[in-house]
């Protein structure tokens, strides 16, 4: 193998496969850039603070069901348990809250929260690209 087929390798980086991690890092950015534009572009306060509420909401949530993924769905023998159920029941809750502070909160504006939850598909979408161009799935 010469040192011309070694700059063809994938860099370690990239060969770690899909990274929840790096979904939440393009998730954040994505938020960040969008809170920006809405104070900038739009000088809204309260959509700036919807769009941020809504990202860091689907984000808590993303991080949330990886964890419980990863406890109820490993190999061999599967761990639903009491913890398991609190998580799923503190998900809802969340969910629920957010939900009712739409509903609540005047000066909600629902165009921001709808733009702060796809940030979270957005970085989903990038990962998988990015994870499917270096070879995975």
């Amino acid at each position: 193998m010469g040192a011309d087929s070694v700059a063809l390798l994938p860099s370690s980086l990239e060969q770690e496969g899909f990274s929840a991690r790096r979904v939440v890092r393009i998730a954040i950015v994505l938020v960040a850039v969008g809170t920006i534009g809405e104070l900038i572009l739009r000088k809204s306060v309260p959509a700036a603070a919807s769009l941020t509420v809504a990202g860091g909401v689907a984000i808590i949530n993303f991080r949330s069901l990886e964890g419980l993924l990863q406890r109820v769905l490993q190999p061999g023998r599967p761990s639903f348990d009491r913890r398991s159920v609190l998580t799923i029941a503190g998900r809802l809750a969340l969910l629920a809250g957010g939900f009712a502070a739409l509903l609540l909160v005047p000066g909600v504006d629902f165009v921001a929260v709808a733009v702060g939850f796809s940030t979270l598909v957005v970085a989903l979408i990038v990962e998988g690209l990015r994870w499917g161009a270096v070879g995975g799935g």
